[in-house]
């Protein structure tokens, strides 16, 4: 959760079936959240099935008062602890659209397929649900706090602190969904989602009022910043619309400016090639190894472009609900040599089961915590690293913990990585093996 942000201003999910209402959950921030990816509730890309629809059966009575159902959705929505609530018609997301194409069409997609969807089928509601009348757009904060300082773990971008808000932020759409029907004596025929389905949904939550494009290419309100997920019904009724989100960065550029990898090819423009939470989170290869250093301590996702906002620094809302607060799930940082260990898919679920850091797998998040150990020249992950080396039965934990042991040094590292240099067949990690023994010996020179 990122978990939400798409390189161009917008991005993701929805449904269709007439007489239908949609939810869709998605983070407003986060470039995790940014993409649209099926999810099993984790791994990035892992276990890229989609999650399966709850139907609730039920019809929306075309005769009930528009203007007193829209206050009342809002009434309730702020009663099941939503902090913004907005709506929108259910007409094409034009401008999104566009601006989703141009990002395609520069490749800034990385490999993820599911990017490079149908732009109609992106920016069009009524593409996903022929009854369409109106999208609503509900925001909750997610903000935790502060990052603690590190105390050489692994870092975690705030949306994930907590619990999987995919499945926290679903049971309150159905309640609201509930409370709607209650008070407004109709039934509902719902479908639910979490990130399974697609629409431009930061798009729609401009449209509906909830913020403006920021040069991070974040939503930011101007009353709790960007931290915040976004849920999203589509309805088949008619309902008073928002005016659409206005606001400005002014002069301001410190996302641009502060980004390590210089994602922010332009305002609200994010390459996700270089987006250090593509690379921990939805990429599923190899971090290239130029922008290893780049990632410095993040072990799942970053929030330095909202970090420096001026608008987070001064308005940052820390959230109501409890199932995103640290102490909810992993917290704020990873014990680096703790995950290392981590050898069997069933581990790593009993480890992570419930959280978003399912998202990368085990292969990626073990992945990244060999680069953050390599960065931070974590001499006490090196028995992990040696262990990951020697056993792990994935190539690219393998690769990235050869990197990791180079960069740290040492009698124990290079050891590892000679007797690695004589038993390992991959050609990709005897190339990293190769090049590590060079910068630990390069080290070793310089101590």
């Amino acid at each position: 959760m990122s978990a939400a942000r798409s390189g161009t201003n917008g991005s993701r999910w929805t449904s269709r079936g007439p007489s239908w209402v949609i939810f869709c959950v998605a983070p407003a921030s986060d470039l995790t959240a940014q993409y649209y990816r099926p999810t099993r509730a984790s791994s990035l890309l892992q276990n890229s099935a989609p999650d399966p629809a709850v139907t609730i059966t039920g019809c929306m009575d075309s005769t009930v008062d528009t203007s007193k159902a829209r206050q009342i959705l809002e009434e309730r929505a702020r009663a099941a602890g939503f902090d913004l609530v907005g709506v929108t018609s259910a007409e094409p997301l034009s401008e999104g659209g566009e601006r989703l194409k141009k990002w395609q069409e520069a490749g800034m997609a990385a490999d993820m397929g599911y990017m490079q969807r149908p732009v109609e089928l992106l920016s069009n509601p009524k593409k996903l649900q022929k009854s369409a009348r109106s999208v609503v757009s509900l925001g909750v904060s997610y903000y935790p706090g502060d990052h603690p300082e590190n105390q050489g773990g692994g870092k975690v971008a705030r949306y994930a602190w907590g619990a999987d808000y995919h499945v926290v932020i679903k049971e309150r759409l159905f309640r609201l969904r509930e409370d709607l029907e209650e008070e407004l004596g109709v039934k509902i025929k719902a479908r639910a989602f979490t990130d399974a389905v697609p629409l431009l949904e930061r798009s729609a939550a401009q449209h509906a009022g909830l913020g403006f494009f920021g040069r991070n290419s974040c939503v930011i309100n101007g009353d709790i910043g960007s931290y915040f997920f976004i849920a999203d019904l589509i309805l088949d009724l008619d309902l008073p619309s928002n005016d659409h989100g206005t606001g400005t960065c002014g002069q301001c550029t410190r996302c641009m400016d502060r980004c390590p990898t210089g994602a922010i090819k332009a305002p609200g423009v994010v390459d996700a090639r270089l987006c250090i939470s593509y690379l921990t989170i939805e990429n599923r290869g190899e971090i290239p190894r130029e922008l290893r250093p780049l990632v410095g301590d993040w072990a799942f996702g970053c929030d330095i472009c909202q970090e420096v906002c001026p608008y987070n620094k001064t308005k940052a809302t820390k959230s109501r609900w409890p199932e995103f607060s640290a102490e909810a799930g992993a917290g704020p940082h990873l014990e680096i040599e703790e995950v290392l260990g981590i050898r069997t898919e069933e581990e790593f679920d009993r480890r992570f089961a419930g959280t978003p850091l399912t998202r990368p797998g085990r292969a990626g998040l073990l992945r990244n915590c060999c680069v953050v150990a390599g960065n931070l020249k974590l001499e006490k992950a090196v028995p992990a690293l040696v262990g990951c080396l020697r056993e792990d039965p994935s190539v690219l934990v393998r690769g990235h913990a050869a990197w990791a042991l180079g960069e740290i040094g040492g009698v124990e590292a290079r050891t590892a990585l000679q007797e690695a240099a004589g038993s390992e067949t991959e050609r990709w990690i005897l190339e990293e093996i190769e090049l590590a023994q060079k910068e630990a010996a390069r080290n070793a020179s310089v101590g």
